[in-house]
């Protein structure tokens, strides 16, 4: 099915690719606002695999100079283009509050996957080197595209490339919550809105007769999705089990408390009665000595 054959389909009198093309542009925005808001708020981007937004930075940059040289359609250009200005917003915060032990040391399991890379790629620890490389990518596509526009194989690998980024784009949020056990730090707007979006894109990818690798692309990237999603409802239950194991250990605990401040009580109590009962005799046998005397 074609733009055209989209525009056919209307919604409330609004044509089908006109509110595809709308929630595609503001997708970006409304999906990482709460995340980054929540990064602000608690001083720390823990929980969110920047790997992730290093993808996207990738392939917004990817998808925006092939749309450049083959602008075909319009709302994968505005998701883009969106998308790469929310990420380098994003990137600058989750810097500057990066968790302290990475700065202090090379453990960064909270943040990134868990392995050494060449050069310790995408894990520096200065933040210039993040916005050099990126900075370096923009200028070696772009100088490619210089001299290869003119060919159409090159605009095929932008976005064959393109599409492999983007169909593992969860993937480093899968593995970092699989290693940490949690997603605490992830926030579910942003994986409600990685559901849907990606869900969307995908059927705008099906209706509009993309080709065959930006289908199983967003295929691949919608599993994965769901993949975390049946992480987070793992984990989520899993608190709730112990969390209520760890009300019902306090309850017993405080009903030993009771019992045993009432034991000590009972036994005090007891000792009480037991001293008066000792003073009385003893005061008894003291008035029968006493009674010989006072009769002589």
């Amino acid at each position: 099915m074609s733009s055209a054959a989209t525009a056919d389909i209307q919604i409330l009198g609004i044509p089908l690719n006109y509110i595809i093309a709308a929630f595609l542009a503001v997708s970006p925005v409304t999906s990482y606002a709460d995340q980054m808001f929540y990064v602000w708020r608690r001083k720390s981007s823990e929980g969110f695999a920047l790997d992730t937004s290093g993808l996207l930075i990738a392939v917004s940059t990817l998808r925006i100079y092939y749309w450049l040289g083959r602008p075909l359609e319009l709302p994968i250009f505005l998701q883009s283009a969106s998308m790469l200005a929310v990420q380098l917003i994003y990137l600058k915060l989750a810097l500057m509050y990066m968790p302290a032990v990475w700065r202090r040391s090379k453990s960064m399991e909270d943040v990134f996957i868990p392995f050494k890379r060449p050069m310790y790629f995408w894990q520096w620890k200065s933040d210039w080197k993040f916005y050099l490389c990126i900075a370096i990518f923009m200028a070696i596509v772009g100088i490619l595209q210089l001299f290869l526009r003119a060919f159409d194989t090159w605009f095929e690998i932008i976005a064959r490339v393109a599409v492999a980024f983007e169909a593992i784009l969860p993937l480093p949020q899968l593995v970092l919550n699989y290693t940490r056990h949690s997603l605490s730090g992830f926030r579910f707007t942003l994986l409600f809105a990685w559901v849907s979006g990606d869900f969307v894109k995908t059927l705008f990818y099906y209706i509009d007769g993309q080709e065959y690798y930006y289908k199983i692309g967003g295929t691949c990237q919608t599993v994965l999705d769901f993949g975390i999603l049946a992480q987070y409802l793992y984990y989520w239950r899993k608190k709730r089990l112990e969390d209520r194991k760890a009300k019902e250990l306090n309850v017993e605990v405080s009903d030993l408390k009771s019992t045993l401040n009432s034991d000590v009580e009972a036994g005090e109590e007891t000792a009480l009665l037991s001293s008066e009962t000792a003073e009385e005799h003893t005061t008894a046998t003291d008035t029968n000595q006493l009674a010989p005397e006072q009769v002589v």
